[in-house]
């Protein structure tokens, strides 16, 4: 019933906003009209300014400017004062300029920055917000610890979506190059939002989205959010990661970019890939890898096996022939990437709309990845059971874009309705090839596999600002919905001649002639209603109250099904030496000589998963002795989370496999902010949050990580993590977009959720527990600096630093000690040291600019091990990337050189080589032009 009545409210809501909107358009006459555009730039620099406001009276209409500093606004025929204003830059009046009917007046504006103190301070809601001023001035406003990253920075760098933007920012570290930790916590602590909307993930292994899901072209600023308010979620950790996508321009833009590359390790060499369908450039299997439909939906069990029921020896052989017979790879050229974009905007009367679209596709080989496993053998000597080089072969399509519409209904009711939709598939071969204790020999494994990431929100909101009770009211409905499908996935093993490097005879294992089929889907409602009261008239002093509810229900559907083949009773009448498909051909499934499908799904392969959060709170913003800014606040939460692990095909649960959370938690909030001048802030903030388990870990379904070759179990008995969270920051904003910026934090876990490693009789595997308790405790240090002050030269070349140190600590509960290796060690992902280092070179008469890109990730906790193992841990790694761009008119050429470096990656345990590889040097290529 609430997931039908959301869609009633959100149906409701979208009629009428169109209803209003066709009568609000209607009913008026477009007037004769003129355009007004033009450039405003930094006098002394000769760059564009993003985010200026242009206010044109008597109209009381106001605009801003796009990336490049230009805009574009119609306005009827008539004369009008123009005012220009930008933060902290003087402001400029332009008087009487004239617009006739039908023709452009173009007008170009420098503006010069202020001196001294940053004495005036102008910021208006509506702007686009993505400048690098706007958004350190935004920081500077903000109540709590925050980190931002506008347009204009991320326009500058390397990055092809918010996964490598992060990197970029104080503290954040990246895991497989898409999960993010935040302060040293692991992915599982850090939270993302889309236009103030939480998402669903669309892998089933992760809480937080991955990041690299989000073009970098549709984003108009990412937020970090480090300290917790009581107007954001209650299950706030690491940090909160809030990214926003762009809004509509408030005049015509065009814009079309392509882009290709080069990879020195992937590009025109050998790529091994095998036979899909004829829309995996589309990131769509057409149907090739799904289940036949001879298959039936139930438990595929021989007659007799089960009672009276089962499947004939006749149906089971049809069922084996039904499959296609694709195992083998073949080798083809791996061509340059590719990547397409496309963006169209503009705002007609009160109705603004953009568009964007992005296409992008590449081919990614990682070669001679060398992996050991570990047992203990006598006297607790580390000993090698399995030691294998990987070969993995990825072509990756990922697609989407945005689409957003607005409606101002006055200066003060603006409703907006927008959309996101990205999709990512991936192709890809992984082979290796080593020893293995078990067999005592040599194997040969492959793996084929595809998997296609869904992931759309839609979003309808309200901003309404009430003069007369001096009230500022948001809302938000919101739908999002996440899905993976991972047909057919085939894994076949041979035994190897490591001389020769050649298969010998087909491997008969449990992994060999595997075929696995997955699919997940989530969807999400949301609804939010914020309301903010000015007070400073009615106690006549500077105090704000804010006030708010929302709620959320979220559910998925996860399933797997597992299907091997095997041998029949007799002897294989056919050759064993040769290769997959040859082997597994339709004619060799039959009943005593041949082959046999089997299926081997397991009791706990499926899961459902339900969350219900209701939410409200209150806070105080209020200001002390002119200087002292308090924010206190407390938020209330009753969230209701249920995990059932069926039987795929009674679909029943027996109590141990039913997870049942009812958390009712009150979450308090306290930061004061003391401005010891103009610019300058000392920041102190308290809270109290928690951090819940997600579906996936709660669930008992068990299967083996792709990327580690390990087994993954879930644990129903696990239990939400309680933090208490300090922070302290010094701020120093020394101009438009220069800062100085000191901070130290503490984190107080209780029970922390981590992921460990166990030696089980058929391999490594790898479960949730929750420790006893944990504690994170760091310094970051950040300067942003133009360096004209060494000499006069240096004017234009910018530096960009931050380093974070970070000390934590876990100590496990009494039940685990015994287990676990050490009982006392750092907590999972946490690096002791992050750094980053830019700068960031701009020449305005060339148009030209350059930026240099350093940064380094310390060691950190890969996974605990047990029974004496040593703990597996990632080793120091060091980035180095380069950019170079060159503006000719509309016309802009840019050149992005990434990984220079290309040091290896490296896990150890215990002192010894546990995995290594390297990612290579890529180049790009991009050519954009505005129309």
């Amino acid at each position: 019933m609430i997931t039908i009545g959301f869609r009633l409210i959100i149906c409701a809501v979208l009629l009428l906003f169109m209803l209003y909107s066709s009568l609000g358009m209607a009913g008026e006459a477009p007037a004769e009209e003129g355009v007004l555009s033009g450039l405003i730039v930094d006098r002394d620099s000769g760059e564009g300014l993003i985010d200026a406001g242009i206010e044109v009276q008597p109209l009381n209409k106001k605009c801003f400017t796009d990336l490049e500093g230009r805009f574009s606004v119609k306005l009827p025929e008539g004369k009008y004062d123009v005012r220009v204003f930008y933060p902290m830059f003087n402001s400029k009046e332009l008087n009487n300029i004239a617009i006739k009917p039908g023709e452009i007046r173009t007008i170009e504006v420098a503006l010069t920055p202020q001196e001294g103190e940053m004495a005036v301070v102008e910021v208006v809601e509506s702007a686009e917000q993505a400048s690098e001023a706007t958004q350190i001035l935004l920081r500077k406003n903000a109540a709590g610890v925050t980190d931002r990253i506008s347009a204009e920075a991320i326009a500058k760098l390397p990055a092809s979506d918010a996964a490598e933007i992060l990197t970029k920012v104080t503290g954040v570290s990246l895991v497989k190059d898409k999960y993010v930790y935040v302060r040293g916590l692991g992915d599982r602590y850090a939270k993302a939002t889309l236009n103030g909307l939480r998402l669903p993930s669309p892998e089933p292994e992760k809480k937080i989205v991955p990041m690299d899901l989000f073009p970098s072209e549709t984003i108009k600023s990412i937020n970090v959010v480090k300290s917790y308010t009581p107007d954001m979620p209650g299950e706030f950790s690491g940090g909160l990661v809030q990214i926003e996508t762009r809004d509509h321009p408030d005049g015509f833009q065009l814009k079309a970019s392509l882009s290709t590359g080069y990879n020195d390790q992937t590009t025109g060499r050998d790529f091994k890939t095998y036979r899909g369908s004829e829309k995996d450039w589309a990131g769509f299997d057409n149907g090739c890898r799904d289940i036949p439909d001879v298959i039936p939906s139930d438990f595929i069990e021989p007659t007799g096996v089960l009672g009276t029921g089962g499947y004939t020896p006749e149906e089971i052989t049809e069922f084996g022939r039904s499959f296609k017979d694709i195992w083998n790879a073949r080798t083809e050229t791996a061509d340059p990437p590719i990547g397409l974009g496309f963006m169209i905007g503009d705002k007609l009367g009160k109705f603004g709309y953009l568009g964007t679209f992005n296409y992008k596709h590449e081919y990614q080989t990682k070669t001679s990845e060398q992996r050991t496993w570990y047992n203990l053998g006598y006297q607790g000597r580390q000993n090698v059971y399995a030691d294998f080089d990987f070969d993995t072969y990825e072509e990756k399509v990922n697609w989407g874009g945005l689409l957003n519409f607005g409606f101002e209904l006055s200066p003060y009711h603006k409703v907006a309705f927008k959309n996101f939709y990205n999709r990512k598939a991936t192709d890809s071969v992984r082979e290796y090839a080593g020893y293995h204790e078990t067999w005592g020999d040599d194997i040969y494994d492959r793996r084929l596999k595809w998997s296609e990431n869904d992931l759309y929100q839609g979003e309808l909101r309200g901003d309404h600002y009430f003069e007369g009770l001096e009230s500022d009211v948001q809302w938000q409905i919101g739908y999002s919905k996440a899905q993976l499908e991972e047909p057919d996935q085939r894994e076949v093993q041979y035994w190897w001649d490591s001389e020769s490097e050649t298969t010998l005879a087909w491997l008969d294992s449990t992994q060999s002639g595997t075929r696995y089929f997955a699919d997940l889907d989530e969807d999400r409602y949301d609804f939010g209603l914020d309301w903010k009261l000015d007070g400073s008239d009615l106690f006549r002093f500077p105090i704000a109250l804010k006030t708010g509810i929302s709620y959320y229900w979220r559910e998925r559907e996860f399933n797997y099904r597992r299907f091997c083949i095997t041998r029949g009773p007799g002897q294989l009448d056919f050759d064993i030496f040769a290769d997959a498909e040859t082997l597994f051909a339709p004619e060799h499934f039959r009943e005593q000589d041949g082959f046999l499908l089997r299926e081997v799904t397991r009791p706990t392969d499926q899961y459902e998963a339900t969350e219900r959060n209701e939410a409200a709170y209150g806070m105080l913003d209020f200001t002390l002795f002119d200087r002292l800014r308090v924010i206190a606040g407390v938020r209330v939460e009753a969230d209701d989370l249920e995990v059932v692990t069926l039987n795929p095909y009674t679909f029943q649960s027996g109590t141990e496999d039913r997870a049942v959370l009812n958390d009712d938690d009150t979450f308090p909030a306290a930061s004061f902010v003391y401005s010891l001048t103009d610019s300058m802030n000392l920041r102190l903030s308290y809270s109290e949050t928690v951090n819940r388990p997600q579906f996936r870990e709660l669930a008992s379904f068990e299967y083996i990580d792709v990327t580690e070759t390990e087994s993954v179990v879930g644990n129903p008995d696990l239990v939400t993590a309680e933090l208490e969270n300090y922070d302290i920051r010094w701020e120093w904003f020394i101009g438009a977009d220069e800062l100085v910026a000191a901070s130290c934090f503490y984190k107080d876990i209780s029970q922390p959720i981590e992921i460990v490693q166990q030696p089980t009789s058929a391999g490594m595997r790898r479960y949730y527990i929750n420790a006893g308790d944990g504690e994170v405790t760091g310094i970051e240090l950040e300067l942003r600096k133009r360096l004209g002050f060494l000499h006069s030269s240096l004017d234009n070349l910018m530096l960009n630093i931050n380093y974070t140190y970070t000390d934590s600590e876990v100590k496990l509960g009494p039940d685990m000690t015994s287990i676990m290796t050490n009982a006392e060690r750092s907590m999972h992902g946490q690096s002791d040291n992050l750094a980053n280092v830019v700068l960031d070179y701009t020449d305005p008469d060339f148009g030209i600019t350059l930026r240099l890109l350093y940064n380094y990730v310390g060691k950190r906790l890969d996974v605990g091990a047990a029974y004496g193992l040593p703990d597996i841990y990632e080793e120091a790694t060091k980035w180095l990337d380069f950019v170079a761009e060159k503006r000719l008119g509309t016309w802009k050429l840019r050149l992005a050189a990434k990984n220079l470096l290309d040091e290896e990656i490296e896990f150890t345990q215990g002192g010894k080589t546990y995995r290594r590889y390297k990612e290579g040097v890529s180049v790009s290529f991009g050519l954009s032009k505005h129309f």
